[in-house]
Order: structure tokens, then sequence, then C-alpha cells
């Protein structure tokens, strides 16, 4: 029988924080940019930074995955909500990564169905900009 190594408990206190968030607004958008490991330690905080966000009611709300290295169910569930949410405020949402950390689940889930993820940022907000014309008609 072979011994299978625990992972070690973080300290904080030694180590780097394992997800950071930024919030980058223009006149065109607000985008939320994710780095690290989205575990269910930060959820809460994403969760937050997307809400106050919305309640902006920004022309439009990305939020940028593209250097997330690790993405928890529960992080899949915030995303979905956003997106929800953004729907019902009429602020067109979109989800920005080309991480394998994200792509991987959301794939497995069949979640990029309900889910606008582009590959980068010019992209989403290529695709943001032509929404109001495709809904008004």
């Amino acid at each position: 029988m072979s011994a299978v190594p625990l992972p070690r408990l973080r300290d904080p206190a030694v180590q780097a924080p394992i997800a950071t968030f930024a919030v980058t607004t223009t006149a065109e958008s607000a985008v939320v940019s994710a780095t690290g490991e989205l575990d269910v330690s930060v959820i809460g905080h994403l969760a937050e930074i997307i809400e106050r966000e919305l309640g902006l009611r920004p022309r439009v709300l990305v939020v940028d995955a593209s250097a997330v290295t690790f993405c928890a169910a529960r992080a899949l569930t915030v995303l979905i909500n956003a997106a929800s949410d953004a729907h019902a405020a009429g602020v067109p949402f979109a989800v920005v990564t080309r991480s394998r950390a994200v792509l991987r689940p959301l794939t497995v889930l069949g979640l990029e169905r309900v889910l606008p993820v582009h590959g980068d940022l010019a992209a989403a907000l290529d695709w943001l900009a032509l929404l109001p014309g495709l809904t008004s008609r």
C-alpha cells in the first residue's frame, strides 16, 4: 500500500493570497479581472464585487478569468448567477477566458451554452457592443 501525501493547509501569513481581483471601469464597460485560484474561500468576495458592479449599471459587464489557475464549481455558480442578474438588470454580460481551469468544467457541464465565453477581452467587448442592435429587432 502506498502513502498518498495530503495537501498542506495554506498559511495566509506565509503565502500570497490565492486569488486577487481588480475592477477596471470606463465609459463603455466594467471589467472584473480574477487572477489565481477561485476556490471556496474567495468566491464570496468575487460575488460581492460582481454584485456591486451590477448595482452601478455599467453599459456592459465582463468577468475576465484569463489568469485563473483553478476554478471551483461554486465559482461557476457565481458566473451563472452573474449572467442571470445582469440579464435581469439589462446589462450585457460576458466571460473572458482561455484558461483550461475554467473552460474544462464549463464544457464538461455544458455551461458554455448559457454563459457567453470569449477568448479575449477585445472579442468580448466587440460582441457586447453588437448586442443592442441584435436584441432591439
